[in-house]
């Protein structure tokens, strides 16, 4: 398997979580709806707990896929959780208070306290932690 520092395994991880949450933003039964959903004021709510809209998804499916692809080496890892976790603690801060990006992108509910503690973890990642590599048999 190689060797893998935290970072890179960070960066898997949320890679993974936010592109499979883009994808179920566009399973009907999971947003309440049946029809497909654009990128104006049209929100669902996510597994009951997240609004989200086509921007949304999208953003997620970009973030989920440049995770995958930063994960390759600690220097992309890095990267990653530094541009995206400040991104992300940005659009928390956001939330609390406007409510929404521009009319166009839902920031509300249970999307502020995950973009806050995502950002937060990724940004702890990007800046603070220290590489160590783990060695994989």
């Amino acid at each position: 398997m190689g060797n893998r520092a935290l970072v890179q395994t960070v960066t898997l991880v949320f890679g993974v979580i936010y592109f499979a949450v883009g994808v179920l933003g566009f399973i009907g039964p999971l947003i309440g709806t049946s029809s497909f959903i654009t990128i104006t004021q049209d929100r669902h709510t996510l597994l009951g707990i997240a609004d989200i809209n086509l921007l949304h998804n999208l953003v997620h499916l970009v973030i989920g896929i440049a995770g995958l692809a930063a994960a390759s080496s600690v220097a992309n890892s890095r990267s990653f959780c530094q541009v995206v976790g400040v991104i992300l603690l940005i659009l928390g801060l956001l939330g609390v208070f406007a409510g929404n990006l521009l009319g166009v992108l839902p920031l509300a509910g249970f999307d502020i306290p995950l973009h806050l503690v995502t950002g937060a973890v990724l940004a702890y990642f990007g800046f603070a932690a220290t590489v160590s590599v783990r060695s994989r048999a």
